[in-house]
């Protein structure tokens, strides 16, 4: 069976327009529900791209979104529009327009798992499960990430290019086509400024203090890893989601975008924890 086409929409958060993708089951296929997948820091849709058919191809609607001010999203060039209740907000709104009653699963990878974790805490009943990708606790602990505050400085003197500096040199034996480093070179180039310190802002707190609000929302909730390379040490995970009373499923031999190294494994881990939900 070929895989469903990938469609471009328009979704319109608190400060514009949106850029989203979306993929539909094929014909034939029962819908099953509703996937909304937000990316993380400098990230975007594409980071799902391998995702998302495999999704739809098991009978889930998938939709994927630029956060405000990433890539092809609209977003405001200060600072202050870009804080969690900005990012949150988007998201509650995203959900209303793909699906205006049903609840719908939410992944979110990193620092979209952020997003998506205060989204639940808010808003429980609209939300079918919960999977944190690659989204360890928080960005100032037990992380293998330079302090939010050191990177905001860096990006305040060099822009998004001294951001792609760093992120050229950690690729750079990862053996990637010309064209995937051209495309992850003008992403971050086009991401607001504003977008990466607001969101590095954002990091210097944990997004929820206390983790008893997100395991006592109701929403089934997975941990989603790779054992090797991740932001997160394997043990970090795990700790979390015992503290959350999550499911886990560990990727080996993977870092921290199973979403693009495993997406057959991922959406056949994915499917199976939502299976269990219906």
């Amino acid at each position: 069976m070929s895989q469903a086409p990938i469609t471009p929409i328009t979704l319109h958060g608190g400060a514009g327009e949106l850029a989203g993708w979306e993929v539909l089951p094929p014909a034939g296929v029962a819908t099953l529900g509703t996937v909304v997948l937000v990316p993380g820091f400098t990230g975007s849709k594409e980071d799902f791209e391998a995702l998302l058919p495999l999704l739809a191809a098991a009978g889930y609607r998938a939709v994927a979104y630029d956060q405000r001010g990433q890539w092809q999203s609209e977003g405001p060039e200060d600072i202050s529009g870009y804080t969690m209740p900005d990012f949150v907000g988007d998201l509650h709104s995203v959900v209303d327009q793909v699906s205006s009653d049903a609840p719908i699963h939410l992944i979110g990878h990193s620092f979209g798992g952020y997003v998506a974790r205060v989204a639940v805490i808010e808003r429980p009943a609209r939300f079918r499960s919960f999977t944190l990708l690659a989204s360890g606790p928080s960005s100032v602990e037990d992380i293998n990430f330079p302090p939010p505050a050191m990177v905001a400085q860096v990006v305040e003197a060099g822009g998004q290019e001294a951001i792609w500096q760093q992120m050229a040199t950690a690729l750079a034996g990862a053996g990637l086509p010309a064209a995937k480093l051209e495309f992850l070179h003008n992403r971050i180039v086009q991401t607001k400024k504003a977008n990466i310190l607001g969101i590095l802002k954002t990091m210097e707190e944990p997004p929820v203090k206390d983790l008893a609000e997100l395991r006592d929302a109701g929403v089934p909730i997975l941990v989603a890893y790779g054992d090797t390379g991740d932001l997160w040490p394997p043990s970090v995970h795990e700790a979390f989601a015992a503290q959350l009373n999550a499911r886990t499923v560990v990727f080996h031999g993977v870092g921290h975008l199973p979403n693009e190294e495993v997406p057959e494994q991922v959406s056949a881990d994915l499917v199976d924890f939502w299976k269990e939900q219906a």
